[in-house]
């Protein structure tokens, strides 16, 4: 954890990813994967939840198929999977 005097010196770059039509309303990020490699996934009102490269925030696939507001979605630990829950009761 960052002392109180490294916080002044610690720099955050925000990262925007396009692609959603609405507001996101949950981020995850999978463990580190061959090195410093990461992804993330994003759930969304728009009901498309995206995979992305977690360190670049490059695309890299849309799920297709829910009806509602994504609330949430989630990976395995190898990324091989993922996991969304709908408002449209479906998973």
């Amino acid at each position: 954890m960052p002392s109180a005097n490294n916080l002044s010196t610690t720099q955050q770059i925000p990262l925007t990813c396009s692609g959603h039509t609405r507001p996101v309303v949950q981020l995850s990020f999978s463990k580190f994967i061959s090195g410093n490699r990461y992804m993330l996934i994003s759930a969304c009102k728009d009901g498309k939840p995206i995979l992305r490269e977690g360190p670049t925030g490059d695309w890299l696939g849309t799920f297709l198929g829910h009806k509602g507001a994504v609330w949430s979605a989630m990976l395995n630990a190898d990324t091989s999977r993922a996991v969304t829950a709908s408002a449209d009761y479906s998973a």
